[in-house]
């Protein structure tokens, strides 16, 4: 990759962050709908949920519900914020994009880069209301978690605007992504742990696959390791593995997209 190149994977992310600043009264209130949501709403189910023997004293299900609730919100912003890029086409900001002096390779990797970035920064006050209602952490937890979550956020924009592109079409395409965001967030292992969903056959195998199972267990396991470690749905490598080889395949496949079916002129 060349440096003029690499100047313009940096301007695209310059873009995708600025975006996010215009919308910095949206951030406030999600960010405000957060702290509510697992304060008021979070122990109110913690009263009502027990784990009952199945994992450890220690560990009680407000611990376990805070970071499955920032995954659920990473995950849900993340798709958000590619799709965005539905309403830039409609805009014709795509097809200037496509104008510009910047291989479209380069176009796809910086607006994946940007995009999962620019969710990213976006959950960060609600990673550290999740740290400070935790009492803190390992250093080392809250570094593989957060390099896990920004890797899991490109990841996902990159399947997104895979799913943009190639539909091309805001109305189905805001039906498909409400459906899989209302699904795979279940399908996971966010709100309940993999022994718990093992009476079910189909939701178990489900979330043994779902990449928000294996964020969420990859950083829990860094974070109650002694009392988690035997609940998740694998080791910490395989689940770090599975993150990173994930979001190298969706950008891959963002990157394929644009340079093999998109086409100007609109989403017709």
């Amino acid at each position: 990759m060349q440096t003029g190149d690499l100047r313009a994977i940096l301007l695209l992310v310059q873009w995708d962050l600025m975006r996010m600043w215009r919308r910095r009264i949206f951030v406030l209130m999600r960010i405000t709908w957060f702290a509510v949501q697992v304060s008021i709403f979070g122990l109110a189910l913690t009263a009502m949920v027990r784990f009952r023997g199945i994992i450890s004293a220690q560990l009680d299900y407000y611990h376990f519900y805070l970071l499955g609730v920032y995954t659920s919100m990473l995950f849900s912003i993340s798709v958000s914020n590619a799709y965005e890029v539905a309403e830039e086409f409609e805009e014709g900001i795509i097809e200037y994009h496509l104008t510009l002096p910047i291989k479209r390779r380069v176009l796809s990797l910086g607006r994946a880069v940007g995009g999962g970035l620019a969710a990213f920064i976006f959950t960060l006050p609600m990673y550290a209301i999740v740290l400070i209602l935790l009492g803190g952490g390992p250093p080392e937890a809250i570094a593989v978690s957060l390099a896990a979550s920004a890797v899991f956020s490109v990841g996902t924009v990159g399947l997104v605007l895979s799913v943009v592109l190639s539909v091309k079409s805001g109305d189905a395409t805001d039906i498909l992504f409400g459906i899989i965001d209302a699904v795979i967030v279940r399908l996971s292992t966010i709100f309940y742990p993999a022994v718990v969903l093992s009476r079910v056959a189909p939701y178990y195998y489900a979330a043994l696959v779902n990449p928000l199972s294996h964020l969420v267990d990859l950083a829990r396991t860094f974070f109650f390791f002694e009392e988690y470690r035997v609940l998740a749905i694998a080791s910490p490598v395989t689940m770090a593995a599975y993150l990173l080889g994930l979001a190298a395949g969706l950008v891959s496949l963002a990157i394929y997209i644009v340079e093999r079916k998109l086409e100007g002129g609109g989403w017709r």
